[in-house]
């Protein structure tokens, strides 16, 4: 794939006036469905009136991630405290910031039960523990794709009636579980690519 720069030039279509002269400059590109705003867009731009006429490979991947990113829930779970301290406690493990590796430790076991029934069972099973159903003063707010959503939905039926909260209660105890009771190596070394990744 080619890579163009900032001052390439090309050439496209215009509208009426057929086939002109572009030059690729770093725009701001507002997305007329999401109403979202993406800064410094790499995109082919007329050299005569500065129209934008077109979009180059490289840069679609961003504006992908800007709809996208428009489409993500927030999903909001009441848990203890002790939780909060589990995921920094998992955070502090692998030098990570908390707030960031957080929310990519639950999606990770979310994601992994997603596929895996038996990690779902487990989710559920360990969101009863004595840890994870004390008194529930922590809101957690969690980043996540419909799609994901829509799986969480699914499994409440297929793990007895666990509800989205129970799921992420779950997750943390497996955290707890995996790294910090040193459980499952595999794991620990996918938790560390992903906390050198946030």
């Amino acid at each position: 794939m080619k890579i163009l720069r900032e001052g390439d030039r090309g050439y496209a279509l215009a509208s009426e006036r057929g086939r002109v002269e572009i030059v690729y400059e770093y725009r701001t590109v507002e997305l007329e469905k999401s109403n979202a705003t993406v800064r410094n867009v790499l995109v082919g731009v007329d050299a005569e009136t500065g129209e934008v006429l077109t979009v180059p490979a490289q840069s679609t991947p961003r504006l992908k991630a800007a709809r996208d990113a428009t489409k993500e829930k927030v999903m909001s779970v009441r848990m203890p405290r002790e939780l909060d301290d589990v995921l920094h406690l998992v955070a502090d493990h692998y030098h990570a910031a908390p707030k960031q590796f957080a929310s990519a430790v639950i999606r990770y076991y979310l994601t992994l039960a997603s596929s895996d029934a038996d990690m779902a069972r487990r989710l559920s099973a360990l969101s009863k523990s004595r840890l994870a159903t004390g008194r529930c003063r922590k809101n957690l707010r969690l980043r996540v794709q419909p799609e994901l959503l829509v799986w969480l939905r699914e499994v409440t039926v297929a793990t007895e009636g666990a509800t989205r909260s129970d799921l992420v209660r779950g997750a943390i105890m497996a955290a707890k579980e995996d790294v910090l009771d040193d459980r499952a190596r595999q794991r620990q070394r996918a938790l560390g690519a992903i906390a050198q990744a946030v």
